[in-house]
């Protein structure tokens, strides 16, 4: 009977493994997706409050300054500082305080003409760590239009500069020919050169004229973030944040 029990004890500790692990087995990527879910409840649970939550309400502006210099050849992030307080409705509850970091990303310059560059909003991280998200808010500038305007380069000189040199090209190129009745081997040769970079001229004129403006937005300029949707938050001394931010 011992043995027995013993047999049963043995065949106890190496019995089958359940359908969890049998599913970790066949599923390696299991433990990660796991390990992701736990990162994210980790996520959600840092930020907290508690309390009853306030609206800002659509339309109210946010003043804010860029803390990084923007160029419109190319799309990229867009970070803003909160330069002033901003209060529920009845102005007693601080519900996001000066120094709140924003931010967002540009779109490129695509048109030509193109004076402005475009701006939107999708975070803002408040000083203790608690964040928002925004709905792809709106930038503007300092007198409430849409998008940025600064510095404008319509690359004119470049165009410019171009077509001289290609004028210059043909010039050399026609010059001391004679009429089509009298020209000589040469000249017929120099009017095939002028005909062939007066082509060549035309398409690399067309490439040079339609160069996009390169839009610079410097950094210290005003942006206003229009709320274009109603956003909850709670009172920011109600934040319930983790020491180890």
């Amino acid at each position: 009977m011992a043995q027995q029990a013993t047999d049963g004890q043995s065949n106890s500790r190496f019995s089958a493994p359940s359908a969890s692990q049998s599913a970790r087995a066949d599923d390696p990527d299991q433990d990660r997706k796991g390990d992701d879910h736990a990162v994210s409840r980790n996520t959600s649970s840092r930020n907290s409050s508690v309390g009853r939550t306030y609206l800002v309400f659509e339309g109210t502006v946010l003043e804010t300054v860029l803390i990084e210099r923007l160029e419109g050849q190319f799309s990229g992030p867009v970070e803003c500082l909160l330069a002033n307080d901003v209060f529920s409705h009845d102005r007693q509850q601080l519900l996001i305080p000066a120094g709140t970091k924003l931010l967002g990303e540009t779109t490129k310059v695509d048109s030509l003409g193109q004076t402005r560059l475009a701006v939107v909003f999708h975070r803002l991280i408040m000083p203790d760590g608690y964040s928002a998200t925004l709905d792809k808010f709106k930038g503007l500038d300092p007198i409430g239009d849409t998008g940025l305007r600064d510095r404008v380069n319509n690359h004119y000189l470049r165009i410019f500069g171009v077509s001289l040199a290609v004028g210059a090209l043909g010039a050399v190129a026609e010059g001391g020919t004679n009429g089509s009745f009298n020209a000589s081997s040469a000249d017929l040769m120099r009017q095939g050169f002028a005909a062939s970079t007066a082509q060549s001229s035309a398409q690399i004129l067309d490439k040079f004229l339609n160069v996009l403006p390169t839009v610079t937005i410097r950094e210290g300029h005003r942006v206003k973030v229009y709320l274009s949707g109603d956003l909850a938050l709670p009172d920011y001394k109600n934040h319930t944040m983790p020491s180890d931010l």
